[in-house]
């Protein structure tokens, strides 16, 4: 009995030295492995499968998932360069593209990866708010038409995404952060009361010319048949004239 309680403890004991020595690193992650709470180049582990380390607290891992992730902002108002305000809901995928630099800025948040990642969202999502400045540069007609093939969204899209890409927090860029932001997009425009009226209006204007354009083609491709028709029409009578008379 002795034996087997002694066999079990040096598997409990073998089990326990190789959870402190070993980790595991999945294909969609990438690992920072420190050594007494430093890391360097060499400390990213990026290649999938079993890896050997140093029991704590000689050597810590911290992995991080690099698929995108989701991040959404609450609802704030902005205003077009036609003075009109809008209140607007965007969103941004980001992911971790540099786990080193990551690692540097965003470790003093806590020891977990989730904490991180809080700290990240919360530096991405000021910045977002401040991208979303670029709704001044467009009209709102020039966002809200009947005509989606006209309607500049996506070009306001692709200017907010430039802007989060470029933008600095203090003295470090987006790159120094270690993320990436891979789309941008908004996903919710609230208009106000008095803009829903002008809204409505432009369109009813929009409209409103619209048919007159078709009714202005429809008429004039009615002239051009009638007028065509009755050209036919003389040419068969003097035909048939001409040929009665000579008969």
């Amino acid at each position: 009995m002795r034996a087997i309680i002694i066999v079990i403890g040096i598997v409990f004991a073998l089990a326990m030295l190789s959870r402190a020595m070993t980790y595991t690193v999945k294909f969609t992650e990438a690992a920072v492995l420190t050594t007494f709470g430093k890391a360097d180049a060499e400390a990213v582990k990026v290649a999938p499968g079993l890896k050997l380390k140093w029991p704590d607290p000689i050597q810590s891992v911290t992995k991080y998932d690099t698929r995108a992730r989701f991040l959404q902002t609450q609802s704030q108002t902005q205003q077009t360069t036609d003075s009109k305000q809008v209140v607007v809901e965007s969103f941004c995928t980001w992911r971790v593209k540099d786990p080193l630099k990551f690692f540097q800025r965003f470790s003093n948040a806590g020891d977990r990866a989730s904490d991180h990642y809080a700290k990240a969202e919360e530096v991405l999502r000021g910045n977002l708010r401040s991208a979303l400045g670029e709704i001044s540069k467009f009209r709102l007609n020039e966002l809200f038409t009947t005509d989606a093939r006209v309607s500049r969204l996506g070009d306001l899209e692709a200017q907010i995404l430039s802007a989060v890409q470029t933008a600095s927090t203090g003295q470090a860029s987006i790159d120094d952060y270690g993320v990436e932001i891979v789309t941008v997009g908004i996903n919710r425009i609230v208009l106000p009361e008095e803009t829903t009226k002008t809204v409505f209006e432009s369109m009813k204007a929009e409209r409103r010319r619209l048919i007159a354009d078709l009714e202005s083609r429809g008429a004039s491709a009615a002239q051009s048949i009638t007028s065509a028709a009755q050209a036919n029409a003389r040419r068969i009578e003097d035909f048939t004239n001409s040929l009665a008379n000579d008969v």
